[in-house]
């Protein structure tokens, strides 16, 4: 919690917009946050079938996305069909590029505009038959979904992950759901020593901190430059990546063999950080 506090503290010293934004407590900035101006990661890649519709989950509304082999950016539509309200992740993607409905075959193009009703006499109107569509772009291997209505503009730029696009650090996919408050995770993440124990796994030791290798948190406003005012802060945490906790364990039990492997990979990588960055909701 001093983490947040300090947090919000610093994002009110920092902020560079107007008299009225510098004017704002925590709770009217909580409050005037638009949850559905921001880019959201919805799913790796490679976990989605291509050509094919998946249901993927934002703020309670299903979404209809669909990965394209012909080089189009993904498909997102609201995933009801507004004839029946059947699912259109239950659907097919046509030869024509339009995801159908597998209840009675309307189909419709990426904008949400429908674009085929089977049942249709010649002649009649299909403008009244569209549904709500959202943009999706798929970036580092990440299929991101912006919730705004398809055709808006200005869109913010897709987050990306400086250290995946870095040859020097090693990272896995992988998808935890975490039913809790952002600002309990933001403490344990930030923790430095608990990743050895709570995960088992000896690559976390490069996480933690010591007194000869002490973990460096800095808080700081992160600027939206459309509205030239700070639209969230970002709490981050870096520390020397070797390994720390496992090494003093083997000195301690008097291991030559072992000590003597940990200074050779200290020493091989003492260059490397380990990093970990929290940018939770404006506050």
């Amino acid at each position: 919690m001093l983490l947040l506090a300090a947090g919000a503290l610093a994002v009110s010293a920092g902020l560079t917009g107007g008299t009225h934004a510098r004017t704002l407590t925590s709770a009217q900035r909580y409050a005037a946050f638009d949850w559905m101006a921001h880019w959201y990661p919805m799913a790796w890649t490679r976990d989605l079938p291509v050509d094919r519709p998946t249901r993927v989950t934002l703020f309670d509304d299903d979404y209809a996305v669909v990965l394209r082999s012909d080089g189009q950016p993904p498909l997102a539509l609201r995933d009801a069909c507004p004839h029946r309200l059947a699912a259109l992740s239950e659907g097919r993607l046509t030869e024509q590029g339009f995801l159908q409905c597998a209840y009675h075959g309307w189909a419709f193009d990426d904008s949400g505009a429908c674009k085929a009703i089977p049942q249709l006499p010649a002649g009649g109107s299909l403008a009244s038959a569209c549904t709500r569509a959202a943009t999706a772009v798929v970036s580092q291997g990440i299929l991101w979904l912006h919730p705004a209505p398809r055709g808006t503009a200005p869109l913010p730029e897709v987050p990306r992950v400086p250290e995946m696009d870095d040859d020097r650090y090693k990272w896995s996919p992988a998808v935890r759901d975490l039913p809790i408050d952002y600002s309990l995770l933001v403490e344990n993440i930030l923790d430095p020593d608990h990743g050895l124990f709570a995960h088992q796994l000896p690559a976390f030791d490069l996480y933690s901190a010591s007194p000869d290798a002490p973990q460096r948190v800095t808080v700081r406003a992160v600027e939206d430059e459309a509205e030239d005012e700070a639209a969230a802060f970002a709490i981050e945490s870096r520390v020397a990546a070797w390994a720390k906790l496992t090494r003093r364990q083997a000195e301690s039990a008097g291991s030559t063999a072992v000590r003597t492997a940990y200074a050779a990979a200290s020493a091989d990588t003492p260059q490397l950080e380990a990093s970990s960055t929290f940018r939770p909701p404006a506050v």
